[in-house]
């Protein structure tokens, strides 16, 4: 009777395992980037600025709105996006046009050229383990990128995404300075949060003999998605 139940149990197991599999939904890692035409993404945007002197941050705020305007596929099926930014003040003012910037999707790497910079802000396959230089197309210092989470629910501004990626783009800190990137993607959106510090530490005696750090000049820039959509 054992002989014959462990025979039944092994391939119920495997059916088990096999229909667990088959039932989880796969991603098309290529959404997170949107690719419609009119389609957009309006974020809420925080920035303090700190100089030197002054005990407080100035703090901005503003909204953008990025929107494909343009999509082509070549010969080689490299897919470029063509978005218009635009900018306001309030949720009642008047957008106006900032600039335009262009994205390229390739089956290894996702390229975003903005006031002609270009950088490498994802790459395919998406593997936790991965690491690449984001800086590879312009002239600034190597910039270790990688993935921290991996189609993972996320919340961002009260909205929630089933499916979002994390790419660290810099997490360096020091007692003189301090510099972190981290963005957010959700599927079938794109960019949703954008989390950008450049501080540099007061350095003087009095400073270093501080618990707290005191910040010398600097800024802190948060992106945060607060409607999205597609216009037809």
């Amino acid at each position: 009777m054992k002989k014959h139940l462990n025979w039944v149990i092994v391939p119920m197991i495997i059916l088990l395992a096999s229909c667990d599999k088959s039932d989880r939904p796969s991603v098309d890692p290529y959404q997170y980037v949107p690719t419609s035409l009119g389609q957009f993404v309006i974020s809420d945007i925080e920035e303090k600025i700190y100089s030197a002197g002054k005990d407080q941050p100035v703090v901005k705020k503003w909204q953008e709105k990025d929107q494909i305007i343009k999509k082509s596929v070549d010969s080689e099926s490299i897919t470029t996006l063509i978005f218009s930014r635009s900018l306001r003040t309030s949720e009642t003012a008047p957008w106006e046009k900032s600039k335009e910037y262009s994205v390229k999707i390739y089956p290894d790497k996702v390229l975003t050229t903005v006031d002609n910079r270009t950088d490498m802000n994802l790459i395919f396959p998406l593997n936790g383990q991965t690491e690449w230089n984001g800086n590879t197309y312009h002239s600034a210092d190597p910039q270790k990128y990688h993935y921290e989470s991996l189609n993972k629910p996320a919340t961002v501004s009260k909205l929630s995404f089933d499916n979002s990626i994390t790419v660290v783009e810099r997490e360096d800190s020091s007692a003189i300075n301090q510099y972190i990137g981290i963005k957010k993607y959700a599927l079938g959106v794109g960019l949703i949060f954008d989390d950008q510090i450049a501080y540099e530490y007061c350095q003087t005696e009095e400073c270093f003999a501080s618990d707290i750090k005191k910040i010398e000049s600097g800024y802190h820039r948060v992106k945060m998605v607060s409607q999205f959509g597609t216009v037809k």
